[in-house]
């Protein structure tokens, strides 16, 4: 369009663009987003303020020098943090993630191609593709919806599919997988993209896909497989398949906050310039740890919460009572952080709350996963253990099992576990045997 722009509207549009960037820039000076990293505020807004900057460059170098300086600084160091994130995840779930994960796309492509800045080798980068694999439930339609969450994606993934396969993979999955949820697409109901996020990210894919590399699926695709995130503290089984009768898929949850790299960085600080946990922001991270999903033959029947109050129990977990130090629920109390529309992460002991995976197996059809979840709950309850394992004897059963240990003084005497369904009402029935209950 800019060719077929007169001069006095290439002006207006000018004029236009630089008040815009250089209010970014002065929020950037002052907002949360300006130095929260790894958050989808931040990495978009700092693309935004790059886009304007590479417009402006050609009538006011200086200041365009200034405000594209900030964001190198910034987006670097985001690139730099997300070298140790070795699974590929964000700690904000899919949904969000693929809000993040639509700038940082963005980012390291227009840096290769402005600032001959090369980030292809990037950790995070190499792995992020089972990000979007491995947390698709049968079907191509909906992804586990750890974290906020609608019930998939909020931006693409098909253009960061198509980024990975040119830049990345260069192997055809990236291709084979975007064309999948392509086709795949709802047309109706609450898992069709709203109109302010549908055509975003269109160009991109248009700009970056790459008509030579056949779409192909990854290797051995069509068996269920377990499959592992480390730092985001999440395993899935069944990920990336067709909706058929025996595609089962189920997760589990239990991680540290903000995902293990950030934790680390956090509580032993090993760079100068991470002021704590004022550095991030994991406030679309929900109460979690030892939480599951599972959907036998691909219908969801225990679902996670979505985007919704940070409540303990919404999130399929253990909570306790009573509890000393019970918050929103009285007498009950669920994990560290919760009870807010966002995840308390700065407050009490919240920012050491932390899950871990202790076992994560597969035996042909039956799969065993465990974790222990003692550090997300308050010490005031005095709690020695809060395990639970899962068994998958088939693609019908999962068998839930919660140890629970506590010290001789405390002041538990309950425990209670609330199974969440977001499309169908769990009812009692009782059962009856020659018309005795």
């Amino acid at each position: 369009l800019y060719l077929l722009l007169d001069n006095d509207r290439k002006q207006i549009y000018l004029k236009k663009i630089y008040r815009v960037t250089e209010e970014m820039y002065k929020y950037s000076k002052i907002r949360s987003w300006g130095k929260q990293f790894l958050h989808n505020h931040q990495t978009t807004n700092m693309l935004a303020l790059l886009v304007g900057t590479l417009v402006i460059d050609a009538y006011n170098e200086v200041q365009s020098n200034i405000w594209k300086q900030l964001v190198i600084d910034v987006m670097e160091k985001t690139m730099f943090l997300l070298n140790h994130v070795v699974d590929g995840s964000l700690d904000e779930g899919v949904a969000y993630g693929s809000y993040t994960a639509k700038s940082i796309t963005q980012y390291v492509f227009l840096a290769n191609r402005h600032f001959e800045i090369n980030h292809f080798d990037n950790n995070w980068l190499k792995m992020h593709y089972w990000f979007y694999y491995s947390t698709l439930l049968p079907g191509f339609q909906r992804t586990v919806g750890i974290a906020d969450s609608n019930y998939n994606w909020f931006y693409g993934p098909e253009s960061q599919l198509v980024f990975l396969d040119t830049f990345i993979l260069q192997n055809g999955a990236g291709n084979w997988l975007a064309y999948q949820i392509r086709k795949h697409r709802p047309k109706d109901g609450p898992m069709v993209q709203s109109t302010a996020q549908r055509w975003s990210t269109l160009h991109t894919e248009y700009l970056w896909y790459n008509a030579e590399l056949i779409p192909h699926p990854p290797p051995d695709h069509g068996t269920p497989k377990l499959h592992m995130f480390p730092n985001w503290g999440v395993v899935t089984y069944g990920g990336g398949l067709p909706n058929t009768q025996t595609n089962t898929f189920f997760s589990f949850k239990s991680g540290k906050l903000g995902g293990r790299a950030v934790y680390d960085i956090v509580h032993f600080q090993p760079y100068s310039w991470i002021d704590g946990w004022r550095s991030f922001n994991p406030g679309h991270e929900h109460p979690d740890q030892n939480s599951f999903t599972f959907a036998p033959n691909g219908q969801v029947f225990v679902s996670e919460a979505l985007y919704g109050p940070k409540l303990s129990h919404l999130n399929n977990i253990l909570v306790f009572a009573p509890s000393p130090t019970s918050q929103c629920n009285k007498p009950w109390e669920g994990q560290l952080g919760e009870c807010s529309q966002w995840l308390k992460w700065t407050t009490n002991d919240s920012g050491d709350a932390a899950g871990e995976i202790i076992t994560a197996s597969q035996h042909g059809d039956m799969t065993f996963v465990s974790g222990e979840a003692i550090s997300s709950y308050s010490s005031s309850m005095k709690l020695k253990s809060v395990y639970r394992g899962l068994f998958l004897l088939n693609y019908q059963t999962l068998l839930v099992v919660d140890h629970i240990e506590k010290h001789p003084d405390s002041p538990i005497s309950l425990v209670s576990a609330f199974f969440h369904n977001l499309d169908i009402d769990f009812k009692y029935v009782p059962f009856r045997f020659f018309n005795k209950l």
